[in-house]
């Protein structure tokens, strides 16, 4: 019960590594505010965390909306008398394809998903923390983060960024109290890989990234990454890109 009482936002916990890390906090006690876009698997959700007993509320929202941000922090605010842990987690893929042959449009709703929707999202989250006087963010990116790929140059230039940002955002307030760290997972059992399978009809030369020799991670035992990270345990931790992928990108 690591987290008795603190309070959780979860971008993106609808699914996938959301839902499970959301998951996750609830069985060491933290209550948790949670967005997402589809509000069906939003109830799902909700629905499960309350019956392991802790305090959940979904709320509709768009991380590339500023304001829809803002509100999110706010409510947390409201639900919680303030907030000690986010992990900002949503995020898009895109279909395979060359650089040329990538619309600019994929690139920009990529990149305002993946890196902006976190910008948002963190814009509002520190100062609460800072007032707090501690606080610690997760951030989710990916093993593109760490080179390039092929047919993913869009998914990984945003990944990237994600990285920069995060380091950067990190040393503005070292020694605050207040930590920002990412992980950077590899294949995982969420509907995104099926969805990224599915796309490249079974031609893995197109798959980025490999797998490891495991198979790809349960999404649970990455979830452990992001409390390691959330806890007291990682006081000494700021500014770190944890690699969570099994080992495929040392190949």
């Amino acid at each position: 019960m690591r987290f008795k009482g603190k309070s959780v936002l979860i971008t993106g916990g609808t699914s996938g590594l959301g839902e499970n890390v959301a998951i996750a906090f609830a069985k060491e006690g933290a209550n948790i505010l949670f967005c997402g876009l589809i509000d069906s698997d939003g109830a799902r959700v909700t629905a499960i965390l309350k019956e392991m007993g802790a305090k959940a509320y979904y709320t509709h929202a768009d991380v590339r909306e500023e304001r829809a941000m803002e509100a999110l922090v706010s409510e947390a605010c409201d639900h919680f008398g303030g907030l000690d842990i986010a992990f900002n987690n949503a995020g898009i893929s895109h279909k395979a394809a060359r650089f040329a042959h990538m619309p600019v449009a994929t690139a920009r709703e990529v990149f305002d998903t993946n890196v902006m929707g976190v910008w948002h999202a963190m814009r509002y989250q520190i100062p609460v923390m800072l007032a707090a006087g501690s606080g610690a963010i997760i951030n989710t990116a990916s093993i593109l983060s760490k080179s390039g790929a092929e047919w993913m140059t869009a998914y990984g230039m945003s990944k990237h960024a994600l990285i920069g940002m995060t380091k950067s955002a990190a040393l503005d307030y070292a020694g605050t109290g207040l930590r920002i760290n990412a992980i950077s997972p590899g294949p995982m059992l969420t509907p995104m890989l099926t969805r990224a399978l599915d796309d490249i009809g079974g031609d893995m030369s197109k798959f980025a990234g490999g797998f490891p020799k495991g198979g790809p991670a349960d999404p649970m035992d990455v979830a452990q990454t992001v409390l390691y990270l959330a806890s007291d345990d990682a006081r000494t931790i700021t500014g770190a890109n944890f690699i969570v992928d099994g080992g495929v990108s040392q190949g």
